[in-house]
This record gives structure tokens, sequence and C-alpha cells, in this order.
């Protein structure tokens, strides 16, 4: 392949790159006055039922089950159901141990998070429907204050503040920068009607979306995607709450973020298969410009690598020239590329300010930056090579 169309696919990526950056920094700055905005809805208190699928949780349980009867929300007003996914530990007994505080203990079969949220579902009463992950726990005032963005018409969903609480290690610690990062970035894919995903951790529907719509899939591997995009399918819209707090376990080991990150790039795989109908005008910035980038992102990520790999194989390493042939390598694509990195450590670093509570270790907001395009390359290398093995995928492996 001639120099001439490496360098074509070079400036292709890094104009991409640079109009993304851009278009989601004027997207804030347009909107920065209303990104930490909570609508006002007084005097609303719903029924509210908490889905809780669980899986060989028993030690993770009793925490998200403590956390929930310590909210600020009316007791009688919440109703508690717990869906032991055919677990092989002692999950339902602990379950069922809270029953005297108003906990409903359910136990099915093992057939994945999808059917053991409709089964949940199925049974609950209320008039919002929450789904909480059992090794998740929320604040006391995480409730309240996702319920008032019910009050704009359309809201079909409010997702929390997912969060990373107490870092052990390097890897978390890297997830909880990650985690804050996306924060801030769906906060801003608000503002464009474009937020697909409703994290599992913890979210919030009205119950007649899912009469309407649905419940969800059984079928996907991915299912709080799923059903944030089969959401804006119906052009219902989704809310991001950045006060509303739900903490998480992250995975510890590098391993088990590889399994992890592996099944949510299938997932999305499918899942954009699967709603490559939202690409169009009559979705609005979600169709015409945030779908429509993201497809194209993944392919640059591998032209990146390709790029990489060439430079690396076949030209010369600058630390093997001398500081004037050095200069004389440089061209306008390391200066793209240093405007790039420089306007999202300005947008990272914005983001982050928005979280000062978390505490967050700078240090390890560069590290995240400089090592997020080799983690997401190596993620969706994982996920493309089980994808063409066609490796089964279920809840529990990636």
């Amino acid at each position: 392949m001639e120099l001439s169309t490496v360098k074509l696919i070079e400036y292709a990526v890094a104009f991409l790159a640079l109009y993304v950056t851009v278009f989601y920094i004027l997207v804030y700055l347009k909107n920065r006055s209303r990104m930490t905005e909570v609508p006002q809805l007084n005097g609303w208190e719903p029924r509210i039922s908490v889905v809780i699928p669980a899986y060989n949780e028993e030690k993770n349980l009793p925490k998200c089950l403590d956390s929930l009867l310590s909210s600020n929300y009316p007791k009688e007003k919440l109703e508690i159901i717990v869906v032991d996914d055919g677990s092989k530990d002692k999950t339902l007994e602990v379950a069922k141990s809270y029953s005297k505080k108003g906990v409903k203990a359910f136990h099915k079969s093992n057939s994945g998070k999808a059917n053991s949220l409709n089964y949940g579902i199925a049974r609950a009463t209320g008039e919002i429907i929450a789904t909480l992950d059992a090794d998740s726990f929320i604040l006391p005032d995480t409730v309240r204050k996702m319920l008032p963005h019910f009050g704009e018409k359309g809201v079909a969903a409010v997702t929390a503040a997912v969060k990373v609480e107490n870092p052990k290690n390097f890897i978390e610690e890297l997830q909880k920068v990650e985690y804050i990062y996306t924060l801030f970035s769906r906060r801003v894919l608000t503002f464009l009607e474009s937020v697909h995903v409703t994290p599992g951790p913890f979210s919030m529907f009205r119950k007649e979306v899912f009469d309407e719509i649905g419940g969800f899939d059984p079928n996907n591997i991915l299912e709080d995607q799923e059903i944030a995009m089969r959401i804006q399918s119906y052009n219902y819209k989704i809310r991001s709450s950045l006060d509303a707090t739900v903490y998480t376990e992250v995975p510890s080991t590098f391993a088990e973020l590889l399994k992890q990150r592996t099944r949510w790039h299938r997932g999305g795989l499918h899942n954009a298969a699967k709603y490559s109908k939202l690409v169009g005008p009559q979705y609005g910035d979600l169709g015409m410009i945030v779908m429509p980038l993201g497809l194209i992102a993944v392919g640059a990520i591998f032209a990146v690598l390709f790029i990489s790999i060439y430079y690396y194989f076949f030209t010369i390493h600058p630390a093997f020239v001398d500081l004037g042939s050095f200069l004389y390598l440089i061209n306008p694509i390391h200066v793209i590329g240093l405007t790039i990195l420089l306007l999202t450590l300005w947008w990272t670093f914005t983001g982050m300010q928005l979280f000062k509570e978390e505490k967050i270790n700078p240090l390890m907001v560069i590290v995240y930056l400089v090592t997020y395009a080799y983690l997401i390359t190596l993620f969706w290398l994982s996920a493309i090579f089980k994808e063409l093995t066609m490796k089964k995928m279920t809840w529990e492996s990636g």
C-alpha cells in the first residue's frame, strides 16, 4: 500500500476525531448552565417498585437491600422485589430474611438477567419501575432526586449517577475515572435526546412504557442498552441525573474487566445492528449525528490500529533519529493530534469538576486518557474475535 493511501486514512481519522471532540465541546458550552439543573416536581410521590435480579449475590444483597430500606422515600410507597435467578448460594435465603421488612422474594430457574427483570416487573404494582443490580446500593436521597425528571412530558426513563466506591487497586481506580467521565458525557447527550443506555446498577422507568413497548429482551446480553434504544425508537425521552448516586461493584482484575467489556462490546454490536433503523432524520440528533458517529468510530479504531502497525513496521521510528530529523518528521497530523489531546484534557477535567466530592486523582485522569485508546481497541478485538468464532454469550460470561 502506498504511503499516500495511509496518509489519507490517517487524516480521515484525525478529522473525525477532531470533529467529534469539537462538536461535543460546543454542545456542552451551549448547555453548560443547565448541566447541574434539577427539575422541580413538588408533591408527587408515586408507588415505586424496585426489581432486583440476583444470581449468587448472598454477599452483596444485604447492603443493596439495606440501602433501599434506608431511603427517605415513604416506605409504604416503596415495593422491593428480589428475583433469585436460580442461585447456587444463599441468595434466596438472604432475600427471604428481609421479608419482615417488606421485601418480596421470588425464586425461578436460571434463565438470565432480562428474564429475571421481566419476572419481577410482571409482579410489580408500582407506577414507576426501578431496576437495581444486587451488587449495587443507593444513597438515601437517590430516589427522590430522580423522580422530578419524570415531570417533563415524554420522559420514559431516568438514569442515576453510577459511581465506583473506594477503589482498592489500579484497575478499580481507572474505572472510577471512566465512570465519572461517562456520567459527564451522558449528561451532555441528554441535550441531544441521545441517551442510549439505562444502566443496570440503577435506572427508573414508567410502568406504562413497558406495557407499550414490552419488557427487557431475554435474548440480549446487553439488556440495559437494548431497552434504552427501544425507548428511543418509540420517540420517548431518557434523562440522566448527575446527583442521584448509585455505587456499584466493578471488576477488580484485568481479566475480569476484559471479560465484562467483551460482553458489553458484543452486545453493543448486536444492538447497533438491531437498531440501525435509528439512523435517519426522524430520530433527530440521535439519528443524524450520534448513531452515525458511533458506528464510524468503531471503524476508526481499527484504522488507527492499522496505521500504528504500518508506521511501526514500515517506517523509521522517531526515537532512532536525531533532533533535526525528528523536527523534520513533524507534520500537520501531529498538530491536529496535539490539538485533540489538549481539547480532550480540557473536556475531561471540566467533567471531573462536577464531581469534586469523588476526589478523583488527577494523575489517574492522565493515565486513563493515555491508556483508554489502547484498552478500547483491545476490547473491540476481543469482542470481534468471539463474534467470528461464534462463542455463545451468557449473562455470566463474555
